[in-house]
C-alpha cells in the first residue's frame, strides 16, 4: 500500500492540490519540483533546475514544465496546467486526472474518454537528466501524443519574460532536438526513446503566474518560451520515454536506464520507507565531497544546519556510509580553515 496516493476527487480541486508540492532531486545539486498536478505556483518550480557553476552559485530553471496533449481523431486533449492573468488556469488538465500515486516514482493517471495515460516521471541520480514515462493503458482507436516545452533559462530567484536576445536556434539530434537560450548556459537535449515528429513553431506564452510568490509579495508573472512540439504515435500497452538532460543521451538505452534507476528504490509503503526517501534527497555528492543541503529550493550548504539534521538524515535511516563520508568532508573542511585561519 503507498502512504502517498490521491483520487480524482482531490486533484480535480485545486484548493486542494496546489498546495500539494512533490520534490525530487538527483543527490548532486539539480532538482525536480512542482504541485501534484504539474502547475508550477513558485518560480523555483520546474522539471530539470540545475545548478550552472559558470555561471554563479545559484540553481537555474532550464525546462519550467512540459506540456503533453492527447489527440484522438483529430481532437486534441491538453493535460497541462498554468495560471495566467486573471486568475484564469489553462488549459485545465487536471480535470483528466483520475489518481496521482508516489509508491516508488511520481505517477500520475490520466483518463480521456476511452484513453487511459500513465505518467511516470524519475531524476536520473548524480546526471542532470529527468525521465518520464507515458504508458497507453487503454485506447480503443488511433492515438497521437504531442508534447510542447516551456523553457526559461533563467536564474531560479529571478523572472523571464520576452525578449530578442533568446536564442531560437535549435538543432535536431537523434529522436529529438537540442537548444540553448543564452550563451553561457548549457545546452538542453530533449530526446525520446521513439522518434518524434518535431515542429519548430517558436512563441512566447506571456503572464503565466506564480500563486505562492504573490502571496509573499514578490514578482510572480513571467513569460515562457515555447519553441515548438513533438509529436510521437503510440499504441495501446506502449511505452514513450522524454529524456531532458544537459548531455545527449543514447535513446536506445532510455527503457533500461529507467529501469536500472528504479530498481533500487525504496518503496513508500510505510511512514519509516517515506521519511527514508525524503532524507535521501537532501544529499549531495560532487568533487569537493559529500554534503547534507539545508533545503531545497532556496538553501544552499550549511555547516550548522547540516549538523542538526545529520544524524536522523543518516543514522536514524542506516545509512552509517553516507554518516560516515559528510563528516571526513566537515573534517577536512574544519582542518582546512583552521590551517589558514
Amino acid at each position: 500500500m503507498s502512504y502517498l496516493k490521491f483520487d480524482k476527487s482531490l486533484m480535480i480541486n485545486l484548493e486542494q492540490s496546489l498546495p500539494k508540492e512533490m520534490l525530487r532531486t538527483n543527490q548532486s545539486g539539480a532538482y525536480h519540483c512542482t504541485t501534484l498536478v504539474g502547475c508550477n505556483t513558485r518560480k523555483q518550480h520546474g522539471l530539470l533546475v540545475i545548478p550552472v557553476p559558470e555561471l554563479d552559485d545559484n540553481n537555474h530553471v532550464l525546462l519550467s514544465s512540459l506540456d503533453e496533449t492527447v489527440i484522438q481523431h483529430g481532437a486534441p486533449f491538453n493535460l497541462g496546467l498554468h495560471r495566467y492573468n486573471g486568475n484564469c488556469y489553462s488549459p485545465n488538465g487536471h480535470k483528466y486526472i483520475r489518481e496521482y500515486d508516489c509508491e516508488r516514482v511520481p505517477t500520475t493517471t490520466y483518463r480521456v474518454g476511452g484513453v487511459i495515460l500513465k505518467k511516470e516521471k524519475i531524476f536520473i541520480t548524480h546526471e542532470n537528466r529527468i525521465l518520464i514515462r507515458y504508458t497507453l493503458v487503454d485506447a480503443h482507436s488511433k492515438t497521437t501524443l504531442q508534447f510542447r516545452p516551456f523553457l526559461a533559462f533563467r536564474n531560479a530567484n529571478d523572472l523571464c519574460m520576452e525578449n530578442r536576445v533568446a536564442s531560437r536556434e535549435y538543432n535536431e539530434i537523434k529522436n529529438g532536438v537540442s537548444m540553448c537560450m543564452y550563451e553561457g548556459y548549457p545546452t538542453l537535449y530533449m530526446q525520446f526513446n521513439h522518434k518524434p515528429t518535431y515542429v519548430h513553431e517558436p512563441h512566447w506564452y506571456k503572464n503565466i503566474e506564480y500563486i505562492k510568490d504573490q502571496e509573499r509579495g514578490i514578482p510572480y508573472s513571467e513569460d515562457l518560451y515555447v519553441p515548438g512540439y513533438f509529436q510521437v504515435d503510440i499504441k495501446k500497452g506502449e511505452s514513450i520515454i522524454f529524456s531532458a538532460g544537459i548531455d545527449p543521451v543514447n535513446t536506445r538505452n532510455l527503457a533500461k536506464m529507467y529501469e536500472d534507476e528504479i530498481k533500487p528504490r525504496t518503496p513508500r509503503t510505510s511512514f519509516y520507507n517515506c521519511m527514508k526517501n525524503s532524507a535521501k534527497q537532501f544529499y549531495i555528492s560532487n568533487a569537493d565531497g559529500n554534503y547534507l543541503l539545508a533545503g531545497y529550493p532556496w538553501f544552499k550548504i550549511r555547516a550548522r544546519d547540516e549538523f542538526i539534521a545529520l544524524p536522523g538524515c543518516t543514522l536514524s535511516v542506516h545509512h552509517r556510509p553516507d554518516y560516515e563520508a559528510i563528516m571526513d568532508t566537515a573534517q577536512r573542511a574544519m582542518l582546512d580553515w583552521m590551517h589558514t585561519g
